[in-house]
């Protein structure tokens, strides 16, 4: 593909007449008094325009409830029959005046700062989740391909628009994970590499004080995405030995350009290889899976792709290879339903500053994360830029200056995002890009959310040891 991801999700959005700024927070909640009463009387069952009509909050009747019975009738006071959008069909009402208010503008939405008021079900959100309902039907369509195969008519254009923007997202992965490594401010490559420059210079010492010529040894990047699953990262990859899986191929073939930016740091033709160890309950049940496959227009480098179905952190986790880098795809790490707490204390364990990426889906959700980390301990704040620290209502660390040049943090839209825009499960006008925000900084080293400093070096030990073996085993 010839244009950056960012371009062609621009002209999608321009085309929209967006200019590039996609409507995430769109669901209207003060319009009408009775969503607020709705979401605090209801809490995380309420769902704006599935369960609960998207304009005033009022409860809907299931499409599986009788409205003959007697149960229904008692409801009847509290509830009613939903009443969907003519258009996307993806949005309910209780009634089409609601339906009409929520398409119409809003004098009382006002913009907050920099933020554009909430825009509720308007027009270019109908057309965003008509996309979605294209988008639905192509997905299916390609994890059922024997039924595409059968169909002899001519491509339709607006079916192949839709694969495409489903393979984009799942190309995103590999996309983001190795541009974003390489492309990264000067300090996050330089921190990726450390350990493996730390090698290069004490084999380029050896073999300057050797008698005898030292062969240059294969190096390995090791990079660890926590909390992977089948269905997201993996592409639906259940494990096995086959070497020509897609999602092998996307993955070895995003890694070339990481792997011409560390010989060009390294200032060495010695081969560079990558492994990626892939974390979480979700991975494929037949792991560990181990599979190597070559790497493109790279010599003698080869791609590892790894995977483990476990829990990063907990005490049945493998010895796993030191991670150069470690990286979260959008993980909700203030969401309640998730206990990030051992995966990020492991992450930190190590005796060193560790770079970590992370990926989320909305703007809000990154400033949600990026809270939770320092909140946690997990990120010295001083590292982190001033603007950020207000957006996220954290306290200034000291002077103003100092902070800026001790910086080694980002936040920002990602490049490598996908063009699939996704409707949120429960505010019906929010939208949202896979993975297109970028958190990257550096964990912080020491007790500070990550356990006594005794543990970390025995974690450390042991994954230092793994490190051993594999390269005595000529991995």
């Amino acid at each position: 593909k010839t244009k950056h991801y960012d371009t062609l999700i621009m002209d999608l959005l321009s085309s929209l007449g967006l200019d590039n700024v996609l409507p995430e927070q769109s669901t209207r909640l003060t319009s009408h008094p009775g969503i607020l009463k709705a979401l605090d009387s209801g809490g995380e069952d309420v769902r704006l325009g599935f369960n609960a009509c998207l304009h005033c909050g009022n409860k809907l009747l299931d499409d599986k409830d009788d409205t003959s019975s007697k149960k229904s009738a008692s409801k009847k006071s509290t509830t009613a029959k939903a009443v969907s959008c003519k258009g996307c069909k993806r949005v309910k009402y209780c009634s089409t005046s609601c339906r009409k208010a929520d398409s119409e503008d809003d004098p009382s939405q006002q913009e907050d700062g920099d933020e554009p008021p909430a825009c509720g079900h308007s027009p270019v959100i109908c057309a965003l989740l008509n996309l979605c309902n294209e988008d639905d039907d192509a997905e299916e369509e390609l994890e059922n391909k024997s039924n595409s195969t059968n169909n002899k008519s001519s491509p339709d254009q607006k079916k192949e628009a839709a694969k495409y923007r489903v393979q984009t997202e799942l190309e995103s992965s590999p996309a983001t994970l190795f541009n974003i490594l390489s492309e990264g401010p000067d300090w996050f490559l330089e921190a990726i590499t450390r350990d493996i420059c730390k090698k290069q210079r004490r084999d380029k010492r050896d073999r300057t004080t050797s008698a005898s010529p030292i062969e240059q040894k294969k190096r390995e990047l090791v990079l660890h995405i926590v909390g992977a699953s089948v269905d997201s990262e993996l592409w639906g990859w259940n494990g096995g030995k086959e070497k020509d899986a897609p999602v092998l191929n996307a993955y070895a073939e995003a890694s070339t350009n990481i792997i011409s930016h560390v010989k060009t740091l390294l200032e060495s033709a010695a081969p560079i290889s990558i492994r990626c160890v892939f974390v979480g309950p979700d991975c494929p049940k037949s792991s560990p899976c181990h599979v190597e496959v070559p790497i493109p227009d790279s010599k003698s480098s080869t791609f590892t792709f790894e995977t483990h179905c476990c829990n990063y952190g907990d005490d049945k986790e493998p010895n796993l290879s030191t991670p150069d880098a470690i990286v979260f795809f959008n993980p909700g790490f203030s969401c309640p339903d998730y206990d990030w707490s051992k995966a990020l204390a492991a992450a930190s364990s190590s005796l060193g500053p560790t770079p970590f990426l992370i990926t989320t889906n909305t703007e809000m959700e990154g400033f949600a994360d990026i809270k939770c980390l320092l909140d946690g301990g997990y990120v010295d704040a001083k590292t982190v830029p001033g603007d950020i620290l207000e957006a996220v209502d954290y306290p200034s660390t000291g002077d103003d200056v100092e902070q800026e040049e001790d910086v080694s943090f980002f936040f920002s839209e990602n490049p490598y995002a996908g063009l699939r825009v996704r409707q949120s499960g429960t505010m019906g006008n929010d939208l949202y890009v896979k993975n297109r925000w970028i958190v990257g900084g550096l964990f912080q080293s020491g007790d500070t959310g990550g356990g006594s400093s005794t543990k970390k070096r025995e974690n450390v030990d042991k994954r230092e040891q793994s490190n051993d073996s594999s390269e005595g085993n000529g991995e």
